[in-house]
This record gives C-alpha cells, structure tokens and sequence, in this order.
C-alpha cells in the first residue's frame, strides 16, 4: 500500500482534508451511514470545505488497518463520546470509495 495514500487517509478522518484531495477518484462514493452518500470528486470537496470552515476537529486516530485494496482507520473525538470508523476503498492509487460509521455513546 502506497504511504503517501495511508498517511492521506489518516488525516481525512482526522478532518484534514487537504492531504487526500489529490487521491480522491472523480467517480468516488463517500457512505456517512446513517446519513447520507456523497457522490462525485466535487461534492467531496464541498462537504470537506463546509466542515472545515466549522473549525478543526479534536479527533484522533486509534488502530489503522491496511489490507490489499483497503484502509481502516478508527478513532474518537477527544472532547466527546464519539467515536469513528472510515473504511477507504483503494483502486490504481485513488480512493475510490469511502464508508465513515460514527458511534456516540449516551
């Protein structure tokens, strides 16, 4: 697995978007389940523009997973309960597909 695709996506679920941007395919699938599927390098883009100009997160990565065409990253946000898993999809060195789950504890 490429470092520079790995190290990307372990900033993207820490909220910094900017490192993965260039590895993002123009035909990606982003699954917040739960929520909503975000289609397409553009709309991508917008979602990562509108969440940074709500500020940087206080998330931090856990356990990263690498597999063959996979990348897992699980983390939490260390000023809440919530916690996070991203499964990122990996195809000819672009992220062809992401599914985010949150979990928040009551």
């Amino acid at each position: 697995m490429n470092a520079k695709i790995v190290a990307a996506c372990e900033a993207f679920s820490m909220g910094d978007s900017t490192p993965a941007l260039e590895y993002i395919a123009d035909g990606i699938e982003w699954h917040i389940v739960g929520d909503r599927t975000i289609d397409g390098n553009e709309a991508v883009k917008e979602m990562c523009e509108d969440a940074a100009s709500q500020g940087t997160p206080n998330f931090q990565n856990g356990r990263v997973i690498k597999g063959k065409s996979h990348i897992i990253v699980e983390g939490a946000d260390l000023d809440s309960d919530m916690h996070y898993c991203d499964i990122y999809a990996i195809d000819e060195n672009q992220i062809v597909e992401i599914t985010s789950y949150s979990l928040a504890s009551f």
